[in-house]
């Protein structure tokens, strides 16, 4: 599974919103995409590293939309 730090969302902003009733959205910077796997790389806020994040999740564009993998 190959893993696209070239695909056009790596550098693109996104916010994601935890299932929780009190949960903060968090919003960071793609840092590279697994279309294959239907992951998103997100460096989140002030972090050094990015972390795994499922396209199917609570993850949308700065503008509201979705994000959408087609294989």
């Amino acid at each position: 599974m190959p893993v696209d730090f070239t695909h056009p969302w790596v550098g693109r902003t996104v916010i994601y919103t935890a299932a929780h009733p009190n949960a903060r959205p968090e919003q960071g910077i793609v840092t590279s995409v697994n279309v294959e796997a239907r992951i998103v790389f997100v460096r989140y806020g002030a972090g050094t590293t990015s972390k795994a994040t499922s396209v199917d999740e609570r993850l949308q564009f700065l503008d509201g939309s979705d994000l959408i993998l087609w294989k």
